[in-house]
């Protein structure tokens, strides 16, 4: 760096010099410590000197006070006076205050309470509901401020997330269920007259029975507190006055509540401490609300009755009633926002292009807030009330407000009007609707028809109104439509999903498109004419094609089509089902089916450029039936396949349509797929519970009702089981018990029949062991099926003869007298 800076004197103002240094400094030693400065002469500012050269002492620095710029490695230049010396070292460290500032934590009850609640609500979803469900239940709600804290956690995060209402409605009865008990109510002696009218004045009976209030607010953390006394009379006295004390500030002492009553018109309130001795805060009764003491207006002449009243009057189901009720009458500020656009359209001229934008975008977010607020709240309503949380009459209310119609009075029947200012505001148009379609299956009941007649008299007009925008005309048409079809909606309504119910969706969705293209790919889109030609053409040879009446099984051995070299079958095949020639349609039958020609005609014309490509054929593929075409699945992919298709039709609820849709994708092209299936599930039933057996065994019967088994896929696994029953014994002492499980439903829908059974138990070389097959085969068919069908199976003329050939007709008999 020093030798370019000699040679480069010539740019020292202009490029800047370096060390900026003072002038007893020589190269190789320290730097003066009162020449040290925040950067070097440098730059544009004359930091260092113009005519410095290498082997001598830099110039003295200028006295100037200036921005130095950047220069060599004297850095940045600064505002700083290079001749002032640098602080001393030697200066003492920091010392931290003990009244310094530092984060804390609040550590009240009610900000864990609040925290822990709202983790809990953060995380809660379908799948997890159960288990985060049960964790909020055991929160132990010990006031009644924890009780409206958690009911408002609860209630925003369902208005604000209304596609979760149903799951928060499920949360709220859950805790309605837990939370009957309120442990933080206090029942408070009184000496009131119970008999006065509210207001009066203050009477009391020294010599009379005692009245009881109750209170959901009794604290012990009160600031200022009187005593220490040594009993409970002291703090009496001193509560009527018959003793001045000064209060005293409670500081950090822990105190627990020790009674509570009302005396001479003072309320008084009496607590201990540890060591026993008395603590005491009253106040007259008429300061209760101005001291934030909440109790009960009426008075109770027997305590039971006041618990009661305390006990209903503080449940979270009756809370939560009181949240509905507020927070539906604050729909009411959509008019201060109706005032405030007012006053903006007033002064809008008064405000410029930029003001103006800001100003709607602001009411346009606080009108779109409050919409959704107030539809957020309309449907969790109607959710609670599905779940019984809420009672009809308070659903009625919510309608009637929505339409501005009141009950007529005097009129002697049920008979509404409109009230004075009946304009509806567009989301009025819209909660009513969401509304109804939340609750109108469960409201819309005998019971209450009248009030549903007089809805839909103004529901109808309000359908017709032209002066109503289109979507609230059509919103109307559509609740009418849906009522009278009996409330079934026209769309799916998205609502929220496991996990394992999305990955299950997906697949039934990927399974029906598999399906479709199987039959686009096997059938073509031939028409449905009543003869075997399927589209409107074909040849006279009988080519069978299209999707009316085509034989997919015969379009590779039949057809004569051609294959190109990438594998794809010749679209110009001869399966039929095509337009064909004009001198060919006299066999057509209805619609297009494939283009196709006559081997007779000559070659097939070439394909056309507008023409589609072949269709690329799924990785999985079996034909309508089930039984050839495509991938063709290994005999292991097939067990593992029918293993998890026991497994969804247990956890699925046994849903019959995806276990049919299950076992099309199974078969996978392989013709043995179904006696694979059967195979695996008599043996997998030697040696599995009871819920599984049973399992297996209805998937059989349900698969062989709909066509999916053959009789020979059943008949070879059973005759297996059946003939080396007693090598299963060994293992499992009530395999033959089992095996008379499996065969029952088969022998009574005639898939086997007698003589098979008698033939194939024939073989076991233990006259024991074919006794006790016929005897578990007849128990199991008579518990599985009745007794008429034990005896319809067991007791025809050539069944008993085969059966006592197989046993003799004395052991037979003695089975049959016993069983049949």
């Amino acid at each position: 760096g020093g030798g370019n800076m000699g040679r480069r004197q010539s740019a020292g103002r202009n490029r800047g010099g370096g060390g900026g240094g003072g002038s007893d400094w020589d190269r190789g030693s320290q730097m003066p410590r009162e020449n040290r400065g925040r950067g070097g002469g440098g730059g544009r500012g004359d930091g260092g000197a113009n005519d410095w050269q290498r082997g001598k002492a830099p110039p003295p620095p200028r006295p100037v006070a200036g921005r130095g710029g950047r220069g060599g490695r004297g850095g940045r230049g600064g505002r700083h006076n290079q001749n002032d010396p640098f602080p001393d070292d030697d200066f003492d460290p920091l010392v931290r205050n003990a009244n310094r500032w530092v984060p804390s934590k609040d550590n009240s009850v009610m900000a864990k309470v609040e925290k822990q609640v709202k983790g809990l609500l953060n995380k809660i979803t379908k799948e997890k509901f159960d288990r985060l469900a049960g964790q909020l239940c055991d929160i132990q709600i010990k006031s009644y401020d924890m009780l409206t804290l958690m009911i408002r956690l609860v209630y925003e995060k369902a208005i604000g997330e209304p596609t979760f209402s149903d799951m928060y409605a499920n949360l709220c009865y859950q805790l309605s269920q837990r939370v009957k008990k309120s442990p933080f109510i206090q029942v408070i002696q009184s000496d009131e007259d119970p008999m006065a009218e509210p207001g009066a004045e203050y009477n009391y009976d020294e010599g009379g029975s005692a009245s009881f209030r109750w209170s959901n607010d009794v604290s012990t953390s009160d600031a200022e507190i009187l005593g220490p006394f040594e009993s409970e009379d002291q703090c009496i006295d001193v509560a009527l006055g018959n003793d001045d004390t000064d209060p005293t500030q409670r500081g950090e002492m822990e105190l627990t509540l020790h009674r509570l009553l009302i005396k001479r018109g003072n309320f008084i309130k009496i607590m201990r401490s540890g060591d026993g001795q008395f603590y005491m805060v009253c106040f007259p009764l008429s300061q209760a609300e101005e001291c934030g003491q909440q109790l009960s207006t009426k008075i109770f002449t027997s305590e039971i009755e006041c618990q009661n009243d305390a006990t209903k009057m503080n449940t979270f189901k009756r809370s939560l009633l009181n949240k509905c009720e507020d927070e539906f009458n604050k729909q009411d500020i959509y008019k201060d926002w109706k005032e405030e656009m007012k006053e903006y359209k007033k002064l809008k001229a008064t405000l410029s292009e930029s003001e103006q934008k800001e100003r709607e975008e602001e009411l346009e977010f606080r009108r779109m807030k409050i919409k959704k607020q107030m539809l957020g709240n309309i449907k969790f309503i109607g959710e609670l009330y599905k779940l019984g949380m809420l009672k009809e009459k308070i659903m009625r209310f919510c309608i009637q407000s929505l339409l501005k119609l009141e009950e007529a009075e005097g009129a002697g029947y049920l008979q509404f009007k409109n009230v004075e200012d009946d304009e509806m505001d567009e989301e009025d148009h819209e909660a009513l609707c969401n509304l109804f379609i939340t609750i109108g299956s469960t409201i819309d009941n005998p019971k209450a028809a009248p009030y549903m007649q007089a809805y839909f008299q103004k529901i109808h007009v309000l359908g017709e109104d032209k002066s109503l925008s289109s979507r609230s005309r059509f919103a109307y048409q559509d609740l009418i439509d849906m009522r009278s079809k009996g409330w079934k909606l026209r769309r799916k309504v998205e609502t929220a999903k496991t996990l394992e119910e999305i990955r299950k969706e997906a697949e039934r969705e990927e399974r029906m498109q598999q399906q479709q293209s199987q039959q686009n790919n096997y059938g073509g889109r031939g028409g449905g004419g009543r003869g075997r030609g399927g589209g409107r053409g074909g040849d006279k040879g009988g080519y069978r094609g299209g999707r009316g009446g085509g034989d997919y099984r015969n379009d590779n051995r039949e057809s004569g089509g051609r294959r190109d070299n990438r594998g794809y079958d010749n679209q110009y095949d001869n399966r039929g089902g095509g337009r064909g020639s004009r001198n060919d349609r006299n066999d057509g039958g209805g619609g297009r089916g494939n283009y196709g020609y006559s081997p007779n005609r000559g070659p097939p014309p070439m394909p056309s450029s507008r023409m589609a490509p072949p269709p690329v054929a799924p990785k999985i593929l079996s034909a309508p039936g089930g039984r050839s075409g495509g991938e063709q699945f290994s005999k292991e992919k097939i067990e593992i396949r029918a293993k998890n298709m026991r497994d969804e039709f247990m956890n699925e609820g046994r849903d019959e349509k995806e276990l049919l849709l299950t076992m099309d994708e199974n078969l996978g092209g392989n013709e043995k797929a179904g006696n694979i299936i059967v195979q695996l599930y008599a043996d997998k039933s030697m040696d599995c519970k009871a819920p599984e057996r049973k399992a297996m065994i209805d998937i059989l019967v349900i698969l062989y009702k709909a066509g999916k088994l053959t009789k020979s896929d059943i008949e070879g696994p059973m005759a297996d089981m059946a003939e080396f029953i007693d090598s299963f014994v060994v293992d499992s002492p009530g395999a033959i018990g089992f095996l008379g499980e499996m065969l029952a439903p088969f022998l009574d829908m005639k898939v086997l029949d007698i003589k098979w059974l008698c033939e194939k138990t024939a073989l076991l070389m233990n006259k024991k062991d074919q006794k006790e097959v016929i005897h578990k085969a007849i128990l199991e068919t008579k518990k599985a099926c009745g007794d008429g069908s034990a005896r319809a199976v067991f007791g025809g003329p050539n069944e008993v003869k085969a059966l006592e050939q197989l046993l003799g007709a004395g052991e037979f008999q003695s089975i049959a007298a016993q069983c049949l």
